[in-house]
């Protein structure tokens, strides 16, 4: 977006307000956050607040915002203290006081023109508060995907506002646990990555009003030649539809139509077995569904929602399982592999996540909840997805046009 500035005028450590006097830790990742890529998840948060008083006031209430914000993520870092270490040799996190990044800018229009021009490629750092010209903040923040997966930094951000708005009373109610390196314990031999190669993107934001998903889902049950009940959901079809099309860029690029696969990000919390993990359960607790299109001609909308439902229904409670056992490095290996074998051969791959069931837009600092929520623009080819579902007071506040979750 032209115009916009973004000046960083303050930059510090905050470091856990409990754990300078315990010494040296040691965090001992699981094969899952091994595997996971080395890159940061990067979350936007936008806030409206507004002010009664004079400019003048309003600029120490911004102040007493942002030390509050210091004081408090200093005690959410507590309670999930391996965000404030390092990863050393891709087998543990050393955390004793090194802490996390905070950034103070100022961003020189208002709120409401960032919202209606997003641009994708501010606010990079680890924890950064925006304030605005007018009236609006925006918390931006990263965390590296070795150690949390979506739904532990949403989790993390839930419990950080709680804190923030509790003056600190909040914190003893969110109690955070790792058990990844018990369930999917790590190797010290050379592990597989997922690698995804790094290229330059365009960053574009699509909404879906409710008639269009409702359309969506009409059109695919009357296309649908079976007689199971078969409704589809909003983000199976929206993912279909977009890995549908950029298929058909695809085609018009090269000239004929490559296959690709398509992957969705699933949690694995509700899947383990015989106990679902609670939301506080943290660290990279995630998997791979796969759905391949490897037909020479088009594939029609309502048979790609059901190779993304079977895919997804292929992660279950007994695959899960089967991760945790003796064959689970063997089954995440061939996963992996699977991936980056097709990558060489010219076969499209479309990286899809939806965080549709995190309570993203629940995160409250004290000062409401936000108006919007957003991610960071993506170095990574073809990663669509990030689909959100927040709800459509949200959509109404920024696009008055009664838009729906996707």
């Amino acid at each position: 977006m032209e115009g916009v500035k973004v000046n960083v005028k303050v930059r510090e450590i905050i470091k856990p307000s409990s754990l300078a006097s315990q010494g040296l830790k040691i965090f001992k990742l699981s094969l899952l956050d091994q595997i996971a890529p080395p890159l940061y998840v990067p979350w936007i948060f936008y806030y409206a607040i507004s002010s009664s008083t004079g400019k003048e006031s309003n600029a120490i209430e911004t102040q007493e915002r942002i030390s509050h914000l210091k004081q408090s993520l200093s005690q959410a870092l507590t309670r999930i203290s391996p965000l404030a270490g390092r990863v050393k040799d891709n087998l543990f996190i050393e955390y004793n006081d090194e802490g996390a990044d905070f950034s103070e800018a100022e961003v020189n229009c208002p709120l409401s023109e960032i919202l209606s021009n997003p641009s994708m490629e501010l606010m990079q750092l680890a924890v950064q508060v925006n304030i605005f010209s007018c009236e609006g903040m925006a918390i931006g923040i990263c965390a590296v995907h070795k150690l949390v997966d979506g739904a532990t930094l949403s989790f993390f951000v839930t419990m950080w506002g709680a804190i923030n708005a509790s003056g600190g009373s909040a914190g003893d109610s969110f109690t955070p646990f790792f058990p990844g390196s018990q369930l999917f314990p790590p190797r010290d031999l050379s592990v597989p990555r997922f690698e995804i190669p790094k290229a330059k993107c365009i960053t574009k934001r699509f909404l879906f009003p409710a008639s269009k998903i409702a359309a969506l889902k009409e059109r695919v049950l009357l296309a649908s030649k079976t007689d199971t009940i078969f409704s589809p959901t909003p983000i199976e079809v929206v993912s279909a539809l977009i890995w549908r099309y950029m298929m058909e860029v695809s085609r018009e690029r090269s000239g004929c139509l490559s296959p690709s696969i398509m992957t969705h990000a699933v949690n694995l919390r509700p899947r383990n077995d015989p106990v679902p993990l609670p939301e506080s359960a943290s660290g990279n607790l995630s998997w791979l569904a796969i759905a391949p299109a490897t037909e020479k001609s088009l594939i029609e909308l309502q048979d790609l929602v059901k190779q993304i439902r079977n895919a997804i229904k292929t992660i279950d409670k007994d695959y899960a399982r089967e991760m945790q056992g003796e064959n689970g490095f063997s089954l995440m290996s061939e996963c992996l592999k699977q991936v980056g074998e097709l990558v060489p051969e010219n076969v499209e791959v479309f990286r899809f996540i939806s965080w549709a069931k995190l309570r993203l837009h629940e995160a409250d600092f004290g000062w409401g909840k936000p108006i919007w929520v957003s991610t960071a623009g993506s170095a990574f080819k073809n990663t669509i997805g990030r689909v959100w579902a927040l709800p459509t007071s949200v959509f109404d506040s920024v696009c008055g046009n009664g838009f729906v979750p996707t």
